[in-house]
């Protein structure tokens, strides 16, 4: 029996804020079980690099994941330098004191984030149950189980290559509208993406522009190409609790709004979640308080992101070139503020991110739908500021994935 006396906990999805939460519970007494409809941890993701971003908060965030009682036990190497380019090829060297972000490999090989959560939730004694896709769920419940829309697409190559280890990224609508393009390397294996927020029905053009401008700065071949893609959400739910379901990282629309680095975002809202069931404090208040500023400060930041040209992009990144603390400027600018705060309900109702896509979780009491069985399927709801219908590209997706 647990502190709380729950009988038993599900956790829908292994991903990294599932595997938070769940581990934090086992830790505490409470019998849990983790239900995934892969074969393993990580089956989104294929090996590719990702970055475990260190400038929304003041505290390292390696530190924060110890905080919540997470051990380190993947692969992580910090970045504290990168070359970023403009839309004419102009380089630009970015150099912090400290960390920006800490490169880490996503998906279900060993040293993968995605694995070492596992081990810990193994070891914690959390039961999994994998090839197990719930739909309906009894008594409390986590609900992890990713983005469920496409605001945003990645799509890039995995490769083995002889360049060193780098981190390089190019700003330019021509190759990633309203995103960036980047190449990371390290020991001898890079990931080269287009992350793009706009005209997604064109991203195999995006991304053969991406590999053909990272290849003319750096002369490598690519050997043993895989190509992977990956879609995300950028809009929160209007409540995380529904009933006795509390929902996670994406499946929240937890995410970083400007740049996408929503990993972080995961982790702390499991472990929210966690303590929630474990203390009885409300969800919904602890996201509030924790998460929700950030995201609706990353939503404001997106908006005015969306508004420049490539020729303001590279006055940007002729700035922070400059910054002697770029890290701590990062911080400053995208994190919130009470002006973003005051502006955030007006870009919000304009951009559409709450009305987008139709809320279909069931509105009777006590519904164990995950997303919903009971009802209709979602439909679109159309956005001023997004190009291009959800459902068209949901259809397309099955070219991407």
């Amino acid at each position: 029996m647990s502190r709380r006396g729950y009988e038993g906990v599900s956790v829908v999805g292994a991903g990294p804020a599932g595997l938070v939460a769940a581990l934090t519970l086992a830790r505490a007494g409470v019998p849990v079980t983790v239900y995934e409809k892969g074969p393993t941890v990580g089956t989104r993701f294929h090996g590719d690099f990702q970055g475990l971003e260190n400038w929304s908060r003041e505290l390292d965030v390696l530190e924060d994941l110890r905080t919540m009682g997470l051990a380190i036990n993947f692969a992580v190497q910090p970045r504290d330098s990168a070359d970023f380019y403009d839309a004419w090829d102009r380089k630009y060297d970015i150099r912090t004191r400290e960390p920006l972000f800490y490169l880490v490999r996503r998906g279900g090989g060993e040293g993968s984030l995605d694995r070492g959560l596992y081990a810990q939730a193994r070891e914690a004694g959390v039961r999994f149950r994998f090839h197990t896709k719930l739909d309906r769920v009894e008594g409390p419940a986590i609900v992890a189980t990713g983005p469920r829309y496409a605001d945003g697409i990645c799509v890039g190559y995995l490769f083995e290559t002889d360049l060193e280890d780098l981190t390089a990224c190019i700003l330019s609508q021509r190759l990633a509208p309203r995103g960036y393009s980047y190449l990371l390397v390290a020991d001898g294996r890079a990931t080269l993406v287009s992350c793009h927020f706009a005209d997604l029905p064109r991203w195999r053009d995006h991304l053969e522009a991406t590999v053909e401008a990272f290849r003319k700065l750096y002369r490598f071949e690519m050997r043993n190409p895989r190509f992977f893609s990956g879609y995300g959400n950028l809009f929160a739910r209007g409540r995380f609790r529904d009933g006795q379901k509390l929902y996670v990282g994406e499946a929240a629309g937890l995410q970083d709004g400007l740049w996408g680095f929503g990993m972080r975002f995961a982790l702390r809202s499991g472990y929210l979640a966690a303590q929630s069931l474990l203390s009885g404090q409300d969800y919904d208040e602890l996201v509030r308080r924790e998460l929700l500023p950030h995201h609706r400060a990353g939503l404001v930041n997106r908006f005015f992101w969306n508004l420049l040209s490539d020729r303001m992009l590279a006055f940007f990144l002729r700035r922070a070139a400059r910054w002697t603390d770029l890290r701590g400027r990062l911080r400053e600018l995208a994190g919130p503020r009470p002006w973003k705060d005051r502006l955030y309900p007006f870009i919000r109702g304009a951009c559409g991110w709450r009305a987008r896509y139709r809320d279909e979780r069931c509105l009777r009491e006590g519904c164990p739908c995950i997303g919903c069985a009971c009802r209709s399927p979602s439909r679109t709801i159309s956005s001023p500021c997004v190009s291009w219908g959800a459902a068209r590209f949901r259809l397309d997706m099955t070219q991407v994935i």
